[in-house]
């Protein structure tokens, strides 16, 4: 074989696998102990760094206990109602594509002891109850062939209630639906028994075997700093003076056996893998932190995950999961809301909410349908993005920053964009900047006036994302000035890309 043909077989082989980051090449990499300082060794991977879209999805019993008439229906008796006749993992991740994410994947385990996908510990999973089908390993299955990395996430606050089952494959106590789980919290000197918290460590470390997740988020109960920040007890990683210092969370040495046990395996798949979590619920520098429907004031040193609810929360019962009484939030909203997270180092993790019979309604397909026509035009600024030194400019910010702030009051503190907001991201040469609303005729953008960051003759060319022919620009000390075309390229967001 000739010197040309090895040089281009070489590269086929490059394109192939060298732009797969997710694959670690040191197999002689060391082992994570089961403590903090080990732990924090851990580096957030490099892929997905790029990552700035995905979804995730609350379907389970709870739906059905959300159909209008079902309020008194029991936990069980949803079960059994769960048929789930529609669920196809195939149409979910078309959905998924065509909305333009680039991760996803399943709700695993979320508000009971039934486990959403083929637990070998317990008959209280989803193939062997309600739909009768391997939810976790049939979406892993189909996101994994198409190269989408798979995050999965853990909703266990209220322990008593979320063990069903026997403990592990290795202890065959077992805990029944309907038993009265206080003993177990007599156990530690009145904390929760440690019997609870292997059933929770067998049960989550069986799904990391099996499905091979790239991303694990683990929801409130993991560390419960949450609700010490909702109570106002804890502030910023300070206990307030006169604040009760009572703390409900899995035990620090539950919480590092299994991020240990994870990473390691990471180690032997030959796989960079992430944690996600919420507020301090484990120590700075270990995984990626999270803020539950909500978003952060200003650009943040690290990267960072908001899992925002599709739903606008009118009705309670329920939340996250489907409920025709909650409205579903515009395409133009969600797509504010991702550019304006991403200009400040995050990423969104959209919970979509299935029907109970596994489709999905049609007001929830038309906005996400929307999103991903606008990706199409615009996620060249959004993809395998970083921040610039500015996040933005313009007049309008978030008011209220941290967890629940802009599912609160019906979406009240959800910002509302003008003409003049403007959100910035960057990709090796080229600076985007993302207009909120459209400018109409000109636009001026003070950030990338001479005087600033932006010295004069650094621009080489600016277009505008989705039309076709050039824009006119000049540049003063003051200001960068456009003038903007008659017709709108897209239907929300505009985006320049300004060739430095």
């Amino acid at each position: 074989m000739s010197i040309k043909v090895n040089i281009v077989w070489f590269l086929f082989l490059l394109s192939i696998f060298g732009c797969n980051s997710r694959v670690q090449t040191d197999s002689t990499q060391e082992k994570f102990e089961p403590n903090w300082s080990s732990l924090r060794k851990h580096n957030t991977p490099d892929w997905l760094d790029g990552m700035k879209f995905g979804m995730y999805f609350h379907w389970g019993p709870t739906t059905v206990q959300g159909l209008p008439g079902n309020d008194s229906l029991s936990r069980l008796e949803a079960i059994d109602q769960w048929t789930a006749d529609k669920f196809s993992a195939k149409s979910w991740v078309d959905i998924m594509q065509a909305s333009g994410a680039q991760f996803g994947g399943p709700v695993a385990w979320h508000g009971c002891g039934l486990l959403n996908w083929d637990s070998d510990i317990t008959e209280w999973n989803s193939k062997q109850k309600g739909p009768k089908i391997d939810i976790y390993g049939e979406l892993a299955k189909e996101l994994r062939k198409r190269d989408m990395p798979i995050i999965s996430s853990f909703h266990t606050g209220n322990f008593y209630s979320r063990m069903w089952g026997p403990i592990s494959n290795s202890d065959t106590t077992y805990l029944n639906p309907d038993e009265d789980y206080s003993v177990y919290g007599t156990m530690n000197d009145g904390r929760i028994g440690s019997i609870i918290f292997d059933a929770w460590y067998a049960r989550i470390a069986e799904a990391i075997e099996k499905y091979q997740p790239d991303m694990i988020w683990f929801d409130t109960g993991f560390g419960g700093t949450v609700n010490k920040e909702l109570k106002k007890e804890m502030h910023k990683g300070r206990l307030l003076p006169d604040k009760s210092n009572k703390h409900g969370s899995v035990p620090e040495a539950y919480q590092q056996k299994l991020i240990s046990y994870y990473f390691n395996k990471g180690i032997d798949w030959g796989k960079e893998l992430e944690v996600i979590y919420k507020s301090h619920d484990i120590p700075v520098g270990i995984g990626m932190r999270d803020i539950e429907n909500g978003n952060l004031e200003g650009l943040q040193y690290d990267p960072w995950m908001a899992d925002i609810d599709m739903s606008l929360h009118f009705d309670w019962s329920p939340t996250w999961f489907y409920n025709p009484k909650n409205p579903i939030k515009e395409a133009g909203t969600l797509i504010d809301m991702l550019v304006d997270m991403t200009s400040k180092n995050g990423r969104m993790l959209l919970n979509v909410p299935p029907l109970a019979d596994g489709s999905f309604s049609d007001d929830v397909k038309k906005e996400l349908y929307a999103m991903g026509a606008w990706l199409k035009i615009n996620g060249e600024a959004i993809y395998n993005t970083i921040p610039w030194i500015y996040f933005g400019e313009g007049p309008t910010e978030v008011t209220l920053a941290g967890h629940h702030a802009q599912g609160k009051h019906y979406g009240k503190y959800i910002p509302k964009y003008k003409a003049d907001d403007i959100r910035f991201t960057q990709n090796e040469k080229y600076l985007y900047a993302i207009c909120l609303d459209w400018p109409g005729d000109q636009l001026a953008i003070r950030s990338l006036g001479s005087n600033g960051k932006i010295y004069p003759n650094s621009i080489k060319s600016i277009r505008l994302l989705g039309y076709d022919k050039d824009l006119k620009w000049s540049q003063n000390p003051e200001a960068l000035v456009i003038e903007f075309p008659k017709e709108k390229p897209c239907n929300f967001a505009y985006t320049l890309k300004i060739e430095r």
